[in-house]
């Protein structure tokens, strides 16, 4: 297998900022770090992932507000690392199961809403640039297989909970829903590329790693509408999108049909037990039991699997890299500050120990 192609190595940073409140990280033999921007960037990680909402609650995790982002981008410049920018268009989390409407454009209509996606986006870029935090890679939407901005760029409705495949139900009449979400990204596009030129790379980003007829589905759809991208970007978590085979396999798939890299923006596997896993693989014990059997819940099954996706990413001619999601989202420490309701799940997934000691698998990345 070759291993000498140019790979990003990556993580989604978004919450690094938060972590003195949180209590602090420490390296792999307890010490404290105190520049954590710098230990990440020297343990290998080359790219940060910032998410950004419009406005969101600032509860826990959901802080990455301008204000918050852009100073965190000038962190992470200055200690070395080149920005993916993660643009969720939304006051909160914008995934396969919800991709609300910011409050500010509830009222806009559909035209309304394309020109606020354009400015909102050329906006936010050119703070960007103005702070000396231009980012490499903009992700015009996060985790869009159902589409962005719901009800006008809705594609589909939702998909069956016993399989990894979406089920394709257009909400309202095919064409008209794929022309209204194929407006609203070119928006996004322009206002990038007005914002900071054609240098900048564009990645549309679903949450599909491990199904190909999905991504093909909507892929073929976008370029239908003539949405211009550089970059495909895929989630991969196992118990929702298959074994590492049916990764390799849709990064093959997409490569060759659309001459795209295909970059993994989100990538993750516990390093501990919790409940939201078991059985989780589509509802399928006999392939949990092939994930666990094989990587175990344990920090060094997490070792494992990361050192094993990384092997298919760079074996793949097609494979542009890895973003390694919230490495640094561990336990709050400190008396006083509340995280979100359900984070207990993604604390299982940090590269660090519920008491933010490093672990095993954040060696792979500088490996």
């Amino acid at each position: 297998m070759t291993t000498d192609r140019p790979c990003i190595h990556g993580a989604d940073l978004s919450l690094l900022s938060t972590i003195p409140a949180r209590g602090g990280l420490r390296d792999h033999w307890g010490r404290p770090i105190g520049d954590p921007a710098r230990f990440l960037r020297q343990a290998g990680f080359e790219w940060a992932r910032l998410r950004l909402f419009h406005t969101p609650s600032g509860h826990g995790a959901q802080c990455n507000d301008l204000a918050y982002t852009l100073a965190l981008a000038r962190t992470l410049k200055q200690s070395g690392f080149k920005i993916l920018l993660d643009l969720h268009y939304s006051d909160t989390w914008a995934d396969p199961g919800k991709q609300y409407t910011p409050k500010a454009w509830a009222a806009l209509d559909f035209a309304g809403l394309v020109d606020a996606v354009h400015a909102y986006t050329r906006e936010t870029v050119k703070r960007l640039v103005a702070e000396g935090a231009v980012p490499e890679m903009v992700q015009v939407g996060n985790e869009i297989t159902p589409g962005m901005l719901w009800e006008h760029g809705r594609v589909t409705r939702g998909r069956s909970a016993d399989t990894q495949h979406w089920n394709h139900e257009a909400s309202s009449g095919d064409r008209e829903a794929w022309t209204r979400l194929g407006a609203l990204l070119n928006a996004g596009v322009a206002g990038v590329k007005d914002a900071a030129g054609t240098g900048v790379q564009i990645m549309l980003h679903l949450d599909r790693g491990g199904d190909i007829p999905t991504n093909q589905w909507f892929f073929d759809h976008v370029l239908e509408q003539k949405v211009p991208f550089d970059v495909i970007g895929e989630s991969y978590y196992p118990f929702w999108h298959g074994m590492p085979d049916a990764l390799a396999q849709t990064i093959e798939h997409l490569g060759r049909r659309y001459g795209r890299k295909v970059l993994l923006a989100e990538m993750a596997y516990p390093h501990k037990h919790h409940p939201m896993y078991e059985n989780a693989l589509s509802g399928d014990p006999a392939a949990w039991h092939r994930l666990v059997g094989k990587y175990p819940l344990t920090p060094d099954g997490q070792r494992r699997f990361v050192a094993d996706v990384f092997a298919i990413v760079r074996g793949s001619k097609h494979g542009g890299g890895v973003f390694y999601w919230a490495p640094e989202w561990i336990p709050p420490q400190n008396p006083g500050y509340e995280d979100e309701g359900d984070a207990a799940p993604c604390w299982a997934r940090a590269l660090f120990d519920d008491k933010g000691q490093a672990l095993p698998a954040l060696e792979v990345f500088s490996q």
